[in-house]
């Protein structure tokens, strides 16, 4: 990635903190909750993460099912963008340690899937490109795309290096795939990851990673996602809310690239064993924009990866702060309406669907006071401004990607 030069990051860092106080301003984050009604919440199922301690055991098979559509389907108006498209004909390489190819749901569409110790990657195979099954309520993003997992990182903890993924990029490019599913970032960049990334556009390949990692210090920059020309894709909640609650910084001082939200929170999902699980987190997201641009892919062949990943940034819901929003990017994602509007500015009548959401885990929302506003606003300055500073003393110290369970400050 390319350097700016250093009144270069100044403005922009007086930019950032900018942006960062009015989100402070308006943002839901700081607000009072109160008590969720469970009364709405589904059954429980087993989670699924991207990682998981070397000791510790394997996700097991779920045979638990779940009937109903997944909040996920209405709000994205898979509905309506199943009739424009489904996927069909465009490849979608999942770089994860393995999918479980066997699950009645991913029979038809994975090639490459394995035993799945972490579930995560059968997870994220299920989001973009589920087929249809009977007596479940759950679809693929994409359910006529093909999905060619690269096994990529440790099996056994979901650790994977920046020279790991970025061989994997290489393998997808190779083996033809229009789309790359970087199922599980990194918080280091390298030289070759860049050169992946770089060489991945030139292959016109659309390239859609994390913006952040979950680590036991927090959320960290998501490494390919700081790649200009790479979708860098963060999570939302039942609400369509950010699910990071502040601002993630580069080493630099900067602000980390976050193009757009999607579902990542509470989301369904295909597990190994083929019953359903439960998954959150930025590489969920990433799931949903890589069958999305699948979808638009499928409809518009002739569309460039890079105009796919434009298009997509400019049709979503628009951020209350625009496309300089640290949180949102340019909004949240909007399969259906990327599709709607084609190039020549033609829109594809659609029925919509009404979206009634879920109830959030936070509950209802309540105003705080003025005087706490302001407060959170200021302290939210002078963090931007010493950031920098603590990432960059951050990196001296060992890191640890989250554990299953543990809970992560965003």
């Amino acid at each position: 990635m390319t350097e700016n030069t250093e009144p270069g990051r100044t403005r922009q860092r007086a930019a950032a903190c900018a942006a960062a106080a009015a989100l402070a301003l308006c943002s839901p984050a700081l607000t009072v909750p109160a008590a969720a009604d469970p009364t709405g919440d589904p059954a429980p199922l087993p989670q699924v993460h991207p990682f998981k301690g070397a000791d510790e055991a394997c996700a097991g098979e779920s045979g638990e099912t779940v009937d109903q559509t997944p909040w996920t389907h209405s709000f994205l108006g898979l509905a309506g963008a199943h009739e424009l498209s489904t996927g069909q004909g465009v490849e979608v390489a999942l770089l994860a340690t393995a999918a479980d190819g066997g699950v009645p749901a991913l029979s038809e569409a994975v090639e490459g899937g394995g035993s799945d110790c972490l579930g995560f990657g059968t997870f994220l195979a299920g989001v973009v490109s589920a087929r249809p099954v009977e007596g479940s309520g759950l679809v693929g993003v994409a359910p006529g795309a093909s999905l060619r997992v690269l096994p990529t990182g440790d099996a056994g903890t979901g650790l994977a290096s920046a020279e790991e993924i970025a061989d994997g990029i290489g393998r997808a490019v190779e083996s033809g795939a229009r789309v790359v599913l970087v199922g599980t970032g990194t918080w280091e960049d390298s030289p070759e990851l860049e050169a992946a990334a770089a060489e991945a556009a030139e292959a016109d390949v659309l390239v859609v990673a994390p913006a952040t990692v979950a680590t036991s210090q927090g959320l960290l920059p998501g490494y390919p996602a700081q790649e200009e020309s790479v979708l860098s894709v963060a999570a939302h909640d039942v609400d369509g809310a950010p699910v990071a609650r502040a601002p993630v910084l580069l080493p630099s001082g900067d602000l980390a690239r976050v193009d757009l939200t999607a579902p990542g929170d509470r989301v369904v999902g295909t597990a190994p064993g083929g019953g359903h699980a439960a998954a959150s987190g930025d590489g969920v997201a990433a799931a949903f924009a890589a069958g999305s641009a699948a979808l638009l892919m499928a409809r518009e062949p002739e569309l460039s990866a890079r105009e796919v990943r434009e298009r997509l940034v400019s049709t979503a819901y628009p951020s209350p702060l625009g496309a300089a929003d640290p949180l949102r990017g340019s909004g949240r994602i909007d399969p259906l309406g990327a599709m709607a509007e084609s190039g020549d500015g033609a829109a594809a009548g659609v029925p919509g669907e009404p979206f009634t959401a879920g109830p959030s885990p936070r509950g209802s929302l309540r105003e705080v006071p003025t005087a706490a506003v302001v407060a959170g606003s200021v302290l939210l300055i002078v963090l931007c401004v010493l950031g920098g500073a603590a990432v960059r003393r951050g990196r001296a110290r060992g890191r640890r990607p989250a554990s299953p369970g543990e809970p992560v400050e965003g």
